[in-house]
């Protein structure tokens, strides 16, 4: 018998796919890991030694030296760099929201945090936590395509944009859009969620349907 579920919500920029995690992860006690906010830490902990990303040398360099690992407060997992964590704000500036995409689609970046980001597996086990629900791109087909539930968070790029100006985010949805054509989606066991026309509520609920039929299996076979 399984006695631990794990969930990967994928989707493109302002999808909805963090604000869906943290509400799964609330419900059953998961613990959430939202990559973005790993890509925007190591950005920033790049920005801020100079280190632009077209320095391919400099990153590589910079990625070989630094320690990663995991502050976990609440039931969120928290990236640190050499020690150092980040405040939400930090990670939402402007200047983070327009750069991150150049640094997150280098290979030897997406390479560095790619055991990083499966660690969340064991760091939520360990801690006691009932699953993991890991949010970001790539996570249904490269970061955990094993994953017991895998979603894919979609809407129109209007409605996305919509959003990001709502919350007074102006994070360059456009061009991370254009980033993403190329991003291969694998569709075999993924679940499609417009979160366009359906409310978070409903996601929410779409989502809780089917955690629920691994747990009810669960109960049946203890």
């Amino acid at each position: 018998m399984r006695d631990f579920i794990t969930v990967a919500i994928d989707g493109a920029a302002a999808s909805g796919k963090t604000s869906t995690a943290l509400r799964i992860a609330d419900k059953y006690k998961f613990l959430v890991a939202s990559t973005g906010s790993y890509y925007r830490a190591i950005a920033l902990k790049m920005m801020k030694t100079n280190i632009n990303s077209d320095d391919i040398s400099g990153i590589q360099h910079f990625l070989g030296k630094i320690l990663l690992e995991t502050k976990i407060i609440g039931n969120v997992s928290n990236i640190t760099v050499d020690g150092k964590s980040f405040e939400e704000k930090e990670l939402r500036t402007q200047q983070v929201n327009k750069n991150v995409a150049s640094y997150a689609t280098i290979p030897a970046v997406r390479q560095r945090l790619l055991s990083y980001q499966r660690s969340q597996i064991n760091e939520a086990r360990t801690n006691g936590f009932r699953g993991l629900v890991m949010e970001g791109r790539d996570i249904t087909s490269v970061i955990l395509p094993d994953a017991d539930l895998r979603f894919f968070l979609e809407a129109s790029a209007q409605e996305r944009l919509s959003r990001r100006e709502n919350d007074w985010e102006y994070d360059y949805t456009a061009e991370r859009d254009k980033i993403d054509i190329g991003r291969t989606i694998q569709q075999n066991g993924v679940h499609k969620i417009d979160t366009g026309t359906n409310g978070l509520d409903v996601v929410v609920a779409m989502i809780s349907a089917e955690v629920d039929k691994i747990l009810s299996t669960q109960g049946q076979d203890s």
